[in-house]
């Protein structure tokens, strides 16, 4: 009998440590699913961070010109501005 015991204890085991490897097993499954959904959101999100990047990108070289260009615009105003005035103050010493 006692081998019998032992027996049905292995077998006992045996089938408690299958049902404890299958559920193992279904949550590795679950994981890996999550996972590759994941990987995929994420491919998509590269993509339009790309885009988004590039836009950005796009829009900083374009307002850095405008910028750029506006300073340029700026100084010879503010140049002929001082000038004239420098214009001015000469003809009012002049005149005393």
């Amino acid at each position: 009998m006692s081998s019998s015991a032992s027996a049905i204890a292995t077998a006992t085991s045996r089938a408690t440590q299958y049902t404890v490897l299958n559920a193992s097993l279904e949550k590795l499954q679950k994981n890996l699913e999550q996972l590759e959904q994941n990987v995929e959101v994420t491919v998509i999100h590269t993509e339009w961070t790309k885009r988004l990047l590039t836009i950005h990108s796009s829009l900083l070289m374009a307002s850095s010109k405008v910028l750029d260009d506006g300073e340029h615009h700026q100084q010879p105003r503010q140049g002929s501005h001082m000038s004239s005035s420098q214009e001015q103050e000469g003809e009012y010493q002049d005149d005393s």
